[in-house]
């Protein structure tokens, strides 16, 4: 309420690039927002409607460019490398971001040290799906501990978010099972679904179709509280997870260096973006939360995230490469 209410005191300017003196003539050109991972996923939908919001607002083409690869480090780095003039933005994940250097001896990127955070955007928890003939994390970790090694989970690919929180999980709840990454969201899911793997940590938007239609089961989901969307499904927390709280997000950065009055300017538009009922609508059919706030917020995120997925990287003994 008190983000919506400042928003509201604002004036809507037809180019805040140009009416705020410090900013100069940026953007003088097309701005090049990069996503690293291949179109079509959450992140490139929500990539696509920020830029044009922004395009609408600088008065300036952002264009954006899918370089996928290395599970975001392709991308990642091209931004890292860019001038830091504010015409090269990254649009990222934790996936993509926060979470793959930690299996790295050498990263060849730092979160924490090589960008400037501009805005965490959207937030969302994880979901444990399972083949159909699980019906609740109790049942599948009964499974799992009667048969140890035998069950296993896939993946979008190792490093991703959804390896790590099944890694948490499998530290929580004292059971071995194998990891079986996948090229993408739609073949983890058809994994789970087919019987090829027994569960899955993904999002409500992406598998919710799919428990609807009986094809898996919707065991939790890991937020503090059950989700209007999904009010059935219960929080890891209720199905006998407490202290399992965690979430993915969406987050825009810069390169380290870019003027903080350009990041200001882009941080108050993807608040404004954040604020529009259109995309808080779709953010509800989707299952996600806006989230916004100053950059500070993001880099605490940040902060936090190496912290705790670096913890459980070090007790799963996860490969490093």
């Amino acid at each position: 309420m008190r983000r919506r209410a400042l928003l509201a005191a604002l004036p809507v300017l037809p180019s805040p690039a140009r009416a705020q003196g410090a900013l100069g003539d940026w953007p003088n050109r097309p701005v090049r927002v990069i996503n690293p991972f291949p179109p079509g996923g959450p992140g490139d939908t929500y990539a696509r409607l920020l830029s044009a919001h922004f395009a609408d607002r600088f008065g300036q083409p952002f264009i954006v460019e899918n370089r996928s690869g290395g599970t975001g480090a392709v991308g990642t780095q091209a931004v890292m490398r860019s001038a830091p003039d504010g015409h090269v933005l990254l649009f990222t994940s934790i996936s993509g971001f926060s979470l793959p250097p930690l299996l790295l001896k050498q990263p060849v990127f730092d979160p924490q040290r090589d960008f400037a955070p501009v805005s965490l955007l959207i937030r969302y928890p994880f979901y444990l799906v399972a083949n159909p003939r699980f019906t609740s994390v109790a049942q599948l970790v009964a499974a799992a501990k009667a048969r140890p090694g035998t069950l296993n989970f896939s993946s979008v690919g190792t490093g991703s978010g959804g390896h790590f929180c099944a890694e948490r999980f499998r530290l929580k709840a004292g059971i071995e099972v194998q990891h079986v990454p996948y090229n993408g969201a739609p073949a983890a899911l058809m994994g789970v679904a087919s019987g090829q793997v027994d569960y899955y940590f993904d999002s409500v938007g992406n598998a919710q179709p799919l428990v609807r239609d009986g094809k898996i089961s919707g065991l939790a989901i890991t937020g503090e509280r059950r989700m209007p969307i999904v009010p059935e499904v219960p929080t890891m927390a209720e199905a006998g997870f407490p202290g399992f709280e965690t979430d993915l997000w969406l987050g825009l950065l810069a390169p380290l260096g870019t003027p903080a009055p350009i990041i200001g300017a882009l941080n108050t538009e993807c608040d404004r973006f954040l604020a529009l009922p259109a995309t808080r609508e779709r953010l509800h059919v989707a299952a996600y939360n806006a989230a916004g706030g100053p950059p500070e917020v993001f880099a605490q995120r940040i902060r936090a995230d190496v912290a705790e997925w670096g913890e459980v990287v070090r007790l799963a003994n996860m490969n490093m490469q």
